[in-house]
């Protein structure tokens, strides 16, 4: 595997939201993913009439660029959305494993500087927390393959 990054196109949509509550904020993050969505964050902060709100940003590929902003005018209701063409810088990463306590973990390997690491998904440590009855925080760790 090479540390070498490459480089890929990606739109970057947004739109200042302060019109829905948590709950359907939390459901519009899914559907949106969903949708083709590679990344979807939210930044609250105050807005018009000092509502409470935030900026609500959605990273996706081009070519799922018209789905996803269907999704996020379906799923939010906004009345407008800006659109950025961006670039990312991407490490190359492959599908591993990783054995914890004689349970294989679906898990990233990717390199930094010469170096290889292994990060377990996140849905596979909450699945064993869940069942151990710890937090995340207790099974989560890094290590080199």
């Amino acid at each position: 595997m090479s540390t070498a990054h490459t480089r890929e196109e990606v739109v970057v949509l947004e739109s200042h939201i302060d019109h829905l509550s948590g709950e359907e904020l939390g459901a519009a993050f899914d559907r949106l993913m969903e949708s083709g969505a590679l990344d979807v964050l939210w930044l609250p902060g105050i807005m018009k009439k000092n509502r409470p709100g935030g900026a609500f940003r959605v990273i996706c590929r081009p070519e799922d660029e018209e789905r996803v902003i269907a999704a996020f005018f379906r799923h939010t209701h906004t009345l407008g959305i800006r659109r950025a063409p961006m670039e990312r810088l991407v490490l190359p990463r492959e599908a591993g494993s990783v054995e914890q306590d004689g349970k294989s973990l679906p898990a990233k390997r990717y390199e930094v500087e010469g170096e290889q690491y292994i990060r377990p998904e996140h849905d596979a440590l909450a699945a064993e927390a869940k069942e151990r009855g710890v937090g995340v925080p207790a099974l989560r760790f890094s290590q080199k393959p």
